[in-house]
């Protein structure tokens, strides 16, 4: 059974995109938001929170990537066939594996010819070892044997020959980095303009990424220090089911039942519940705890800015009208709401936090922990 590609199935996609507003049109949406909501939040501190900045220091090595993807982009090749292959020379071959005799599937070039860099290890066992000492135009035999932990059970553990022929040794020549590579390959004139304008690109991006983080570490404390005591039922249930809708919908343009859809993806469809429920139940906590601190803060939100955002959107996804949007991710009024709320509330409580400077305690706890993913849409995530 071949499935279609899973589209906005899964909990990633299938959250954000369906977490949308499910309430009574008649009332506003923050009227209706309050009624829902503020009486089971008690709010934790969300003024004065302290927090260690995250301070991204760009300096002149990261402009090495940049000046070496410029070289290599504009390398150029020469075809040698002469002289004799060595480890760490890139060739060029075709080759026809066997095993036991017979061709197998994906053992062939097909006479396209394929770049090898010998010493790689980009082939299984000592596959490029046996290039080296060969000149172009030997045609000659590798012998190998597949890993046993190869990921296609069919060769796993198999010796195999390849009939292989050496095209030619690829002479690599990379330019010089100056005014002159720089003026035909850029915006720029002269390395010192490229380099300026590299470093300032750099500064930007990781201020915008360490703002993000900051907000991120300041709101996180605050739903962190916030209490629910209870999920509005009606709601919690209404997008569980709206997710399952789709989850149905998927599977019967698939010519399947629910639990056959799901399996094919790794779920099992208890599991693959419990996983929407406990997400939903999450992104309804982080929603309450907004409207709570926006109600006790007097945030509103514009006609102006809820069109802002309309537009925003569909710039973002390529759609022309908020009905496609509905119609495509299940957009409705509350959620452009929402999330010029959310955007506000969040601004407001890390404008009101203390920076402070990190400890030797966090100092080390920082060196000790993972490296983690910041979150560039405002969500929070576990």
């Amino acid at each position: 059974m071949k499935f279609k590609k899973l589209s906005a199935v899964l909990i990633a996609v299938m959250i954000l995109s369906l977490l949308s507003g499910c309430g009574n049109k008649n009332k506003g949406a923050i009227d209706e938001m309050k009624d829902s909501y503020i009486k089971y939040v008690t709010l934790g501190q969300y003024k004065g929170v302290e927090y260690t900045p995250q301070v991204t220091e760009v300096n002149e090595e990261y402009l090495q990537y940049d000046i070496q993807n410029l070289l290599s982009q504009n390398t150029t090749q020469n075809k040698i066939y002469d002289g004799i292959a060595t480890m760490g020379d890139t060739v060029n071959i075709d080759f026809v594996g066997y095993i036991d005799g017979e061709p197998f599937s994906g053992g062939d070039s097909g006479g396209q010819g394929y770049d090898l860099k010998l010493g790689s290890r980009s082939f299984i066992d000592d596959f490029e070892d046996q290039i080296a000492g060969h000149s172009p135009g030997d045609a000659f035999d590798v012998d190998v044997t597949f890993p046993d932990d190869y990921g296609s059970e069919d060769l796993a553990g198999k010796d195999a020959k390849f009939e292989t022929t050496l095209n030619y040794i690829v002479e690599e020549i990379e330019p010089e980095y100056n005014d002159e590579l720089v003026a035909s390959c850029t915006d720029y004139k002269t390395t010192e303009e490229f380099e300026q304008a590299t470093l300032e690109n750099y500064k930007k991006n990781a201020e915008e990424s360490d703002l993000s983080a900051n907000k991120s570490a300041v709101f996180n404390k605050v739903i962190e220090d916030s209490q629910v005591s209870e999920y509005p039922e009606s709601e919690v249930n209404d997008r569980i089911q709206s997710v399952m809708d789709s989850v149905q919908s998927e599977a019967e343009a698939n010519g399947v039942d629910v639990s056959t859809y799901l399996s094919n993806y790794g779920y099992e469809l208890d599991t693959f519940k419990d996983s929407i429920k406990e997400s939903v139940e999450t992104y309804i906590r982080e929603k309450m705890i907004v409207v709570a601190i926006a109600s006790e803060e007097k945030i509103t939100v514009t006609e102006e800015e809820m069109e802002a955002k309309v537009q925003e959107l569909l710039e973002q996804t390529g759609l022309t009208d908020k009905e496609a949007l509905s119609a495509q991710y299940g957009f409705q009024e509350d959620d452009y709401y929402y999330e010029v709320l959310y955007s506000k509330v969040v601004d407001f409580v890390y404008e009101n936090a203390v920076a402070v400077e990190a400890t030797e305690t966090d100092a080390d706890e920082a060196g000790d922990s993972s490296e983690g993913l910041v979150d560039d849409y405002g969500t929070t995530e576990e």
